[in-house]
C-alpha cells in the first residue's frame, strides 16, 4: 500500500538509507557489549536482557538487530574471525626475513591484534573452555589459516637451520598459541605488587618473547643480543 501512495523512488529511498545508517550504530554497540560481557562471564552466564541493558536498549530493540541469543553469539564469533583474518594479511608480511626477525614482526602483529580488540583473547579462551562445539568449530575454521601458516614457517625454519630440528611444528604451534592466548587474556587482571600496569605488561610480553625464542630457535649463545631484538624483551625482569 505504501508504494502506491508515493510519487516516485526519490521520496522513498532517502529515508530508507537514513534508517539503515541509523541502525548500524546500535547494532555494532550491541555486538561490542556482548563481546565484553562474554569476556567477563562467558556466553552461558549472560542473557539478552543483560546485553540490552549494557547497550542502553530495550530487549525488543536488541531482538530487532539480532533475532535470538544464538544469533548474537554467532555475530560475536564471526566478528573475531573477521578481525583475525584482517590481521592474517599483515602477519603474512611479517614472515619475511630470517630467524628472530620473523618472531619480532609476528609478535608485533599479534600484539596489535589483541590490543585493537582487548576482549578478543578472553572471549576466545572462554569459547574454547565452554565447549560450545558449533562455535568452537566455527572459530577453529576461522583461525586454521593462521595455524597452517605458522606450522609451515616452522618447517621452513627447520630446513634453514634456525628452528630446532627436534621440534614438532603442529604441537609447537599449539603450545605457543596457548601461551600467547592465556597471556593476553590474563594481562588485564592486574600487575605485580608495586609495579604499574603498563610496566608489568611490557615485562610480561618481553618474557613471552624470550620464552618463545628459547623454545623455537637454535642459538650459538644462551642469550642472543643485537639491535634486532624486540625492545620489550630487553627490559630487566628483576
Amino acid at each position: 500500500m505504501r508504494r502506491k501512495d508515493t510519487n516516485g523512488d526519490v521520496k522513498t529511498r532517502g529515508p530508507r538509507v537514513g534508517k539503515k545508517a541509523a541502525s548500524a550504530e546500535p547494532r555494532e554497540r550491541i555486538r561490542q557489549e556482548a563481546t565484553r560481557l562474554i569476556a567477563q562471564r562467558g556466553f552461558g552466564a549472560i542473557s539478552v536482557n543483560d546485553v540490552a541493558q549494557a547497550a542502553g536498549l530495550s530487549k525488543q530493540a536488541l531482538l530487532y538487530h539480532y533475532p535470538s541469543r544464538e544469533a548474537l553469539h554467532e555475530a560475536v564469533v564471526a566478528s573475531l574471525i573477521e578481525h583475525s583474518n584482517r590481521h592474517l594479511l599483515l602477519l603474512l608480511g611479517a614472515f619475511t626475513g630470517k630467524g628472530e626477525e620473523r618472531l619480532e614482526r609476528a609478535m608485533a602483529q599479534i600484539r596489535q591484534f589483541f590490543d585493537t580488540d582487548p576482549h578478543a583473547a578472553r572471549v576466545i579462551l572462554r569459547e574454547l573452555l565452554d565447549g560450545d562445539h558449533e562455535q568452537v568449530a566455527h572459530l577453529s575454521r576461522g583461525v586454521e589459516p593462521w595455524l597452517r601458516l605458522i606450522a609451515d614457517t616452522l618447517r621452513q625454519g627447520q630446513q634453514e637451520g634456525h628452528i630446532r630440528k627436534e621440534l614438532d611444528p603442529e604441537a609447537a604451534v599449539a603450545h605457543v598459541g596457548t601461551l600467547l592466548l592465556t597471556t593476553f587474556a590474563l594481562l588485564p587482571l592486574g600487575s605485580w605488587p608495586g609495579v604499574t600496569d603498563a610496566e608489568w605488561r611490557e615485562r610480561r610480553l618481553g618474557e613471552v618473547v624470550r620464552i618463545i625464542e628459547r623454545y623455537l630457535f637454535t642459538h650459538s649463545s644462551p642469550e642472543p643480543e643485537g639491535p634486532g631484538r624486540p625492545a620489550s624483551s630487553r627490559r630487566q625482569t628483576k
